[in-house]
C-alpha cells in the first residue's frame, strides 16, 4: 500500500530530515515508529509533506526509493497566514491523492492531524492521528469554542471522525482532553511509550572526559522541562556549604531566551566550576551518561512520564521526579524519589539526601530495574502495536 504522511520536522529526527542519517539524536517515539513504518512490507510508498522545515531537505540515501516528499515552506506569522497554510496544506494533499490513487492510509503527527483530518473528509479515505502529550489539559476548563479559537489544529486532531487517534501516556492527561473534546466516531488510544530493552548493550561513551561521580539532567531546553529548578537547587545547596558533583543540562537548546536564563542562573549563583551545558549527543552517548550518573531528574509540571523517565526506569538511574498532578500514580514508588512539590529548597534537600546515601541509591536503581523489566514494553512490541493501528 501507499501511504500520506503529514509532519513537521521534530528535534529528535533532524538528522533523518537534515543529515541523511537514520542515526536519531532523541525522540524515540517518533523515531522508532516512523522508521519501522518506512521498513514495513506492507508500504510500498509513503509520500511525506513536511511542514514548514528549518533547513534543505536531505534524506537518508537508502530510503530514495520508498519516499516521495513535498514541502510546505514556513510562512509569515499570524493568524490569517496560519489558515492560509492550513488551506495550502489540505488542498496539497487532496492533489497528491488524487495524482496517487494507490494511497489508502492518511497519518497526521501532532497537531498536523488536525489538516489530516480534513484531507481524509475530503478524499474519502480516513485518516489515524499521533500526537505526543498535549497541554490542552491546562485549558480544560475553558469552553469548546475557546479551546478551537485558540488551538483549531489540536481542536480537529481530538474532535473529528477518524481512523483512530494515540496519544502518549506521558503525564499530560491527554485522556481528559478526549474526554471533553473527542468523539464516539474516533477511536482512542492511550498507552505509555515503550523502551529499548538492550538499552545498557547499546551505550557508547563519548569521546570527552566524564568524572567518576556527577548527576544529570536530559530534557530538550524548553521552559516548561524546568531545568531551572535544578540550578536554582544547587545554588541552595552551594550558599549551604553542601558538596554535589559536577552536573550535566543535556539537551536541544530549543528556546534561546530559556537557554540564557539558565545561564544566568549559573552565573548568579557562582556554578561555573559545576555545571556543564552539553547541546545535543547521539541518543547512545546519552544513555551512556545516564547510565553512569549518581543521579537524574523529571522536574516537569506536566508530561513527567515521557521518554527520558522511562529511558531511566530501564537503565536504573536514581532518579528524583516531581508527581505533584498524579501523573506518575502508576509507577510503583519505590522505583524513583517523589516530590509533590517544585520547592527548590525541597529539590535541593533531596538531592542532598541521595547524594549521601548510597544504599538508597542502590534500593532506587534495584527498584526502577524490576518495574521496567516487568511493566515497559519493548519498543519492537510498542511500535508494531502503534503501525497495526495505523495500516491495519
Amino acid at each position: 500500500m501507499e501511504i500520506l504522511l503529514l509532519t513537521n520536522v521534530w528535534t529528535g529526527a533532524t538528522s533523518f530530515f537534515y543529515e541523511g542519517n537514520v542515526r536519531s539524536k532523541g525522540m524515540p517515539a517518533f523515531n522508532n515508529v516512523f522508521l519501522r513504518l518506512l521498513d514495513d512490507p506492507r508500504v510500498s510508498l509513503v509520500h511525506i509533506i513536511i511542514w514548514q522545515p528549518d533547513q534543505k531537505i536531505n534524506l537518508p540515501k537508502e530510503y530514495s526509493d520508498k519516499i516521495k516528499y513535498y514541502i510546505l515552506p514556513k510562512r509569515a506569522g499570524g493568524f490569517v497566514n496560519g489558515m492560509k497554510l492550513i488551506y495550502e496544506t489540505t488542498l496539497l494533499g487532496k492533489k497528491i491523492v488524487k495524482q496517487n490513487p494507490n494511497i489508502s492510509r492518511i497519518i497526521g503527527f501532532g497537531s498536523l492531524g488536525g489538516i489530516t483530518s480534513l484531507i481524509g473528509k475530503w478524499v474519502k479515505i480516513p485518516d489515524f492521528r499521533r500526537i505526543y502529550g498535549t497541554f490542552l489539559i491546562n485549558e480544560i476548563t475553558d469552553s469548546k469554542l475557546s479551546i478551537f479559537a485558540k488551538h483549531p489544529l489540536e481542536y480537529l486532531t481530538f474532535s473529528t471522525k477518524g481512523k483512530g487517534l494515540l496519544v502518549t501516556n506521558d503525564g499530560t492527561k491527554g485522556d481528559l482532553v478526549f474526554k471533553k473534546l473527542g468523539t464516539s466516531s474516533l477511536p482512542f488510544y492511550f498507552p505509555i511509550n515503550g523502551v529499548d530493552k538492550n538499552i545498557i548493550e547499546n551505550i557508547e561513551k563519548p569521546d570527552f572526559e566524564i568524572p567518576d561521580e556527577y548527576i544529570i539532567y536530559v530534557a530538550r531546553m524548553d521552559p516548561w522541562k524546568r531545568q531551572n529548578l535544578l540550578l536554582e537547587a544547587l545554588g541552595d545547596l552551594s550558599k549551604k556549604g553542601k558538596k554535589f558533583p559536577m552536573t550535566y543540562i543535556v539537551g536541544s537548546a530549543h528556546d534561546d531566551e530559556y537557554v540564557k536564563s539558565l545561564h544566568q542562573i549559573v552565573e548568579k549563583h557562582n556554578l561555573h566550576n559545576h555545571v556543564k551545558f552539553i547541546y545535543g549527543l547521539p541518543i547512545q552517548q546519552v544513555h551512556y551518561m545516564m547510565y553512569h550518573a549518581n543521579l537524574t531528574f523529571s522536574l516537569y509540571h506536566t508530561s513527567n512520564l515521557g521518554n527520558v523517565f522511562i529511558e531511566s526506569m530501564q537503565l536504573g538511574v536514581p532518579m528524583i521526579a516531581i508527581n505533584d498532578t498524579g501523573s506518575l500514580d502508576l509507577i510503583e514508588k519505590l522505583a524513583y524519589f517523589e516530590l509533590k512539590t517544585d520547592n527548590v529548597e525541597k529539590i535541593a534537600e533531596a538531592i542532598d539526601l541521595l547524594l549521601t546515601d548510597e544504599i538508597k541509591r542502590r534500593e532506587l536503581k534495584k527498584e526502577a530495574i524490576n518495574f521496567a523489566n516487568k511493566k515497559l514494553s519493548s519498543w519492537e512490541d510498542r511500535a508494531k502495536y502503534e503501525i497495526d493501528l495505523m495500516l491495519n
